[in-house]
């Protein structure tokens, strides 16, 4: 097979090119590729064909050349075409020139457009978003930029959470979704750009059955062997299915992976709109496994390797944030939707042990308890998952105005967000930085601005400031997000969205049925509360410092007063450990931003969220913020998600959950995600699953949502630290997502470590 001859490798820049307005400034180097001669065995391909190119250089172009002649076409086409029909051609383009491959090596297709930093039609993702701001947002481009110049927030415009109706699209196929655009037609430029796409998206899938019939024809010149064998059968199989997907919808369970499969990289990799779920996979599969084995279709052997392949297209691509994919659910009898095949997923999971794709799991009553065991087994051994309780995700989105049956269906998306089926298609448009507004009040306090008498005084001060930036959040999001389809039409997305091919919307700006929310996310909570608290104590109870000297200290950078830095920082009156002025803190600003955000309509037919979701902002947001009373020195993080800071909670994890309990999850209904660490002493064998089980059942008891472990011992992580070649396949939880540990900068290694000296066994 004549492949290309040069290899391009993900450089440090592209790396760094995470989502322009998360401010990333630190990424994983980049692995080194293998010579792509030796790239001939089953586990090395499927490891790096989405870190180097694999295709076969016959077929077509490289990503490089590709983006040459579509920045030259959308130039062209710019002038007289409708903007969504210039991105459809340009998306066809790529689709009729892009080289590819059909690999005897892999159960998946491979693309030349591998590198998600280096998409030809990024353009459309980024290049436009400064003209359409000059054109009909400028002053809210300009309060965005100066938000996230001072630290109070970090905004962007998101298009990474969309999510098809995947029920719907399976059930159709790419020539059902052809049908239902023309019987809708008006002939007007939406369809048109529609047609476009799903005929360039069938015509690829045709492309690719012709390559693998080569393939083929040259495998079956080699000489005979049990290896030779198998990779005939493999391909065949592949070929057989890839030709079905051009006649209709999938028949199998390999064919609705493949399928799947197709739709992600035709949507996140060439129309570059995230695909942010790979749908509720065990109850997708089931049907079609079931119906598979009694027809003889397939062996348990069989579909194991093709799940172990399904796995690695995205173990390969190795996005930082990880890819979502649901697991189980209720049915609305009340049973449980984790099936027999439920079991055989997580078996593949465990044995690749991979960071991405990260799973959550639904947990209810209805939960097998074997089934959740093995589950908690596997998070106390490090691997990729999420546990979402059922009830509370329920009482979330019923709250948002959605039934019952809405509500039971609901998927998860992004890091571990929930949303009902029909209307998945929502933003999260930037964070703000709750502990940049208490820095900012005693800079003016130090500065005699202001000088609150009370403690009360000075949280409303705090929590008012709070609320006001929040305010002019939702404000710039409402407008910008007006023209999300301005900047980039969501071709792909909407092809899996019925009601938005009906009714002649884009879907992820404003097509989806059940409307399209937006969050506002917050980041550091937490060590917010502890500065809170700190100020109580020093200025307003043993009255140690006035507010204006304490503001200097804190500009100073605790300049001269270590001793106190110190006792600060060790203080146990901190967010996470049930300390009742604390917990009121958090109640306090929880309700001033909830008030702001929850319920307002936003510009795409949906509303606005919380979220206590912090992504990387608890680092980034952090590096931005001077000196806090809590013992914080200037740039240090804060704490992430709605836990307590790192080390902070040194009463227990039975304490960490009660502080959360003092929260109304119905108030952060964009997620309310709780990381919990445990020394790995605490989770051995059967009373060690015992406690896990009763941590999830108190947290959900309590309205919690989402909770994630992280099970590890300081004398590991020092070991790890110091000797990286025997810690190989050691991962952590970073926030919504898994990271291998010598992957982490040390910086971040010894946070964990001092987290983990300080929790209790």
């Amino acid at each position: 097979m004549r492949r290309v001859g040069l290899l391009v490798v993900l450089g440090s820049v592209a790396l760094a090119h995470v989502a322009w307005g998360r401010g990333e400034s630190w990424m994983p180097a980049p692995p080194v590729p293998p010579p792509l001669e030796s790239l001939t065995n089953e586990a090395c391909y499927i490891e790096w064909k989405f870190r180097t190119d694999v295709t076969d250089v016959t077929t077509g172009l490289t990503a490089d050349a590709l983006k040459k002649k579509v920045n030259g076409l959308w130039r062209e086409l710019e002038k007289t075409d409708d903007w969504r029909v210039v991105k459809a051609k340009c998306y066809a383009l790529v689709c009729d020139e892009m080289a590819i491959d059909v690999s005897p090596l892999d159960w998946y297709p491979s693309i030349s457009v591998w590198n998600r930093y280096n998409r030809p039609l990024e353009y459309f993702k980024h290049g436009r978003q400064g003209p359409i701001a000059a054109k009909y947002y400028p002053e809210v481009r300009k309060s965005m930029d100066e938000g996230n110049r001072s630290g109070r927030w970090k905004m962007w415009v998101d298009f990474d959470h969309s999510v098809p109706v995947w029920e719907e699209l399976i059930a159709d196929g790419f020539t059902g979704v052809r049908a239902y655009i023309d019987k809708c037609s008006d002939g007007s430029d939406f369809y048109r750009s529609l047609q476009m796409t799903v005929e360039a998206s069938l015509r690829l899938l045709a492309r690719m059955v012709q390559q693998g019939r080569r393939n083929l024809a040259r495998l079956e010149r080699e000489a005979a062997s049990a290896e030779t064998n198998k990779r005939l059968a493999r391909l065949r199989k592949q070929i057989a299915a890839l030709e079905n997907l051009t006649q209709g919808p999938p028949r199998t369970a390999y064919e609705t992976m493949l399928f799947i499969d197709l739709y992600f990289f035709l949507c996140e990799h060439l129309d570059v709109m995230q695909c942010r779920s790979l749908t509720i996979i065990d109850r997708t599969l089931w049907p079609y496994y079931r119906a598979d084995l009694a027809a003889g279709r397939t062996t348990e052997a069989e579909f194991r390797e093709q799940f172990r392949h399904f796995l690695w297209q995205w173990g390969s691509v190795d996005n930082y944030w990880g890819q979502p994919v649901t697991l189980g659910g209720t049915k609305a009898d009340g049973t449980t939707e984790y099936n027999p095949l439920s079991y055989i997923i997580l078996d593949v999971v465990d044995e690749c042990n991979l960071t991405t794709p990260k799973f959550h799991a639904k947990v209810g009553p209805s939960t097998p308890r074997p089934l959740l065991d093995k589950l908690l087994d596997m998070a106390r051994r490090h691997r990729s998952l999420t546990f979402v309780g059922e009830e509370p995700a329920w009482a979330i989105l019923e709250s948002l105005g959605y039934s019952r049956e809405e509500s039971r269906g609901f998927y998860t998306r992004g890091c571990y967000e929930i949303n009902v089926p029909n209307g998945a298609n929502g933003t999260g448009t930037g964070y703000v930085n709750l502990l940049k507004h208490v820095e900012l009040v005693l800079r003016d306090a130090a500065a005699g601005k202001v000088a609150p008498v009370t403690y009360g005084d000075f949280q409303v001060e705090c929590t008012r400031r709070m609320a006001e930036t929040c305010r002019a959040a939702v404000h710039n999001a409402y407008e910008f997000e007006k023209h999300l389809d301005d900047v980039n039409p969501a071709n792909v997305s909407t092809l899996g969205v019925r009601h938005a091919i009906r009714v002649k919307k884009d879907a992820f700006a404003n097509g989806s049925e059940r409307g399209n929310n937006t969050s506002i996310l917050v980041t550091g909570l937490g060590t917010t509360v502890d500065a809170l608290v700190a100020v109580k104590e020093l200025v307003y109870e043993q009255k140690v410092f006035t507010l204006a000297a304490l503001g200097k200290l804190m500009a100073a950078n605790w300049k001269g007063h270590e001793e106190l830095r110190m006792r600060m920082l060790r203080s146990r009156r901190k967010y996470g450990n049930n300390d009742p002025d604390a917990n009121a803190a958090a109640v306090a600003i929880q309700e001033a931003i909830s008030a702001e955000v929850n319920h307002r309509p936003n510009s795409r037919g949906g509303q606005f969220m919380l979220s206590g979701h912090s992504a990387r902002a608890f680092i980034y947001s952090a590096a931005e913020t001077g000196a806090t009373p809590d013992g914080r020195k200037a740039g240090a993080q804060f704490s992430k998600n709605l836990s307590a800071t790192m080390g902070a909670d040194t009463e227990g994890v039975t304490a960490l959950v009660a502080t959360l309990g003092a929260l109304d999850a119905k108030k952060w209904p964009g997620d309310f995600p709780l990381d919990v660490m445990l020394h790995p002493s605490t989770v051995m064998g059967e009373k060690g699953l015992a406690l896990m089980r009763t941590l999830l059942s108190v947290y959900y008891a309590h309205g919690g949502l989402q909770m994630q472990f992280i099970v590890v011992s300081p004398e590991e992580l020092r070991d790890a630290q110091a000797h990286p070649e025997r810690y190989e396949s050691l991962q952590v939880r970073v926030c919504g997502w898994n990271v291998r540990w010598n992957d982490m900068p040390k910086s971040e290694q010894d946070e964990y470590i001092l987290r983990a000296e300080r929790i209790m066994r």
